[in-house]
């Protein structure tokens, strides 16, 4: 059997990496939907094999397991029952690709925009898949895996230090490292990584009330010139009156195609008495090549049996999960056309990982 060589290289260091040659699935360029051809209902199977090392299984769809706590706690070891974590194809085959920690820590995994590329964190190291074929990179060490640029044709590698964040980038196909000049305050929030070459960063003002703003920008910042753009993502009368940024903090969701992000806002009036944190009512969206305002999507979080969450942005849409009496919907939205629709149904306590996203 051959062997493929892939060399990552990065500042002052080389890295070699021996892996099989083997069996590959075409993988077309660019951002396709990734859910179509999804089953319409997705379910544990009995048995699993997992993730092949040897030959490629295709895109990934979505990667989902029961959720942690869901089957029962225990209080000596102070752990919970640990569950397998699937990884689903776009034909609804399911691969383990690991099992959920015993306690609520991360789960370490993360799917690029495409569904091609799987991002895994094992013995302390994050390593890239390729799930096409065989193909894997290990991230240099000090750095963490970061964002996916939209465009799935690279990954924006985080290195934390004291006073903020460098970071690297990781093309793909190819795997090769290369430094950027760009770097984020330690408070600043890593939003999006626009087609690998624009870093959107949100640096929150501690003293500003999050009821009163009535506009928000975020920057734009070329990571290869360091050069800035802001971009305006509320603008005055967009909030209804009793909304804040929230629903604790700023959440964003960014991707698809073209780029588009989102922000969740809420309503503190709807929090349980003696709640901090206010539920999320809708999101706001602005388009990143042109700063237009995209739409409003109303999210209904307060209702325990419609309450729904964002779990991302992919070239489909943007992504629901909303939870019913008996299962959990996976929804796509689709802004531009105003659509809803039901992509696939699951178990109802499960947690749910979408294309570009991170557990």
């Amino acid at each position: 059997m051959g062997v493929a060589v892939v060399m990552l290289v990065a500042v002052g260091m080389v890295a070699w990496r021996v892996t099989a040659t083997a069996r590959t699935v075409p993988v077309r360029a660019g951002l396709e939907e990734v859910f179509t051809g999804l089953p319409a209902e997705l379910r544990p199977p009995a048995q699993v094999a997992d993730l092949p090392t040897d030959r490629g299984v295709g895109r990934g769809a979505l990667i989902y397991h029961p959720g942690i706590g869901a089957g029962g706690f225990e209080p000596e070891s102070r752990t919970f029952e640990q569950h397998d974590i699937y990884l689903v194809t776009g034909s609804g085959e399911h691969f383990r690709v690991g099992r959920t920690p015993s306690n609520v820590g991360p789960r370490n995994l993360s799917l690029s925009p495409d569904g091609r590329w799987l991002g895994a964190k094992r013995d302390g190291h994050w390593r890239v898949r390729d799930l096409s074929g065989v193909a894997e990179y290990e991230v240099p060490g000090g750095y963490e895996l970061g964002l996916w640029s939209t465009d799935a044709r690279s990954l924006l590698l985080a290195k934390p230090g004291v006073d903020g964040r460098a970071f690297t980038m990781m093309a793909l196909p190819t795997g090769v490292i290369s430094p950027l000049e760009v770097r984020t305050h330690a408070v600043a929030t890593e939003v999006a990584f626009i087609g690998g070459r624009e870093l959107a960063v949100f640096e929150p003002n501690p003293w500003v009330d999050p009821s009163a703003p009535q506009e928000l920008n975020i920057t734009l910042k070329d990571v290869v010139t360091g050069a800035p753009r802001t971009l305006p993502v509320i603008a005055p009368g967009q909030m209804k009156p009793g909304e804040v940024l929230g629903p604790l903090m700023v959440l964003w969701h960014a991707g698809g195609s073209p780029p588009s992000i989102w922000m969740e806002v809420g309503r503190a009036d709807l929090a349980p008495t003696g709640g901090l944190v206010a539920p999320s009512v809708a999101l706001l969206g602005v388009d990143v090549a042109s700063g237009g305002s995209i739409a409003r999507i109303e999210m209904r979080s307060a209702d325990a049996d419609e309450q729904q969450l964002c779990l991302g942005v992919v070239a489909d849409g943007v992504v629901l999960q909303r939870w019913t009496a008996t299962s959990t919907e996976l929804i796509v939205v689709d802004p531009r056309r105003n659509t809803r629709r039901v992509v696939t149904t699951l178990p109802k306590f499960v947690a749910v990982l979408v294309p570009g996203a991170k557990m």
